[in-house]
């Protein structure tokens, strides 16, 4: 289904194309092998789970633990990014070299629904994904602006 897709999608020229590193080791590669020049983001997981809640839905590992499997199965099928948390940023690194890119970024402290969020200025990743902190609290281009000046 996943290489169907990315062959499908071919004609529209996408930089990037996520895809859950659950998915195993052989979709991966397969996905990897027609992707051309599409770059493929494995998600590892999601910032929105913690250790709990990976006990809850039959993980025996440590989110950390998880995460730094999955970006070892990520360097394996050589995927082009990876997506993980600011708190597994560290440890991936050591051991994916390509591009990281974290969601689960606040301006301030406020972190929604997130369970694994962390302030931008500590976020030391590739890319980051700020949505709700920019969307969410009133004037957009003022919240982009505030976010340039904490990065800065």
């Amino acid at each position: 289904t996943m290489v169907s897709t990315v062959k499908a999608l071919k004609d529209l020229n996408i930089n990037y194309l996520t895809v859950h590193i659950s998915s195993g080791i052989a979709a991966l590669r397969a996905v990897k092998k027609v992707s051309g020049f599409t770059k493929v983001v494995g998600v590892t997981t999601l910032t929105s789970l913690n250790n709990k809640d990976l006990k809850l839905i039959g993980y025996n590992k440590s989110v950390k633990n998880l995460v730094i499997h999955q970006a070892k199965l990520a360097k394996r099928a050589a995927l082009d990014a990876l997506v993980c948390s600011p708190y597994e940023v560290k440890a991936v690194r050591k051991i994916f070299k390509k591009e990281i890119i974290t969601p689960g970024v606040q301006i301030g402290k406020k972190n929604y629904d997130q369970k694994r969020s962390m302030e931008a200025r500590k976020v030391k990743s590739d890319w980051l994904v700020i949505g709700r902190a920019i969307t969410a609290r009133g004037n957009i281009k003022k919240n982009i602006q505030n976010l340039a000046k904490v990065l800065r």
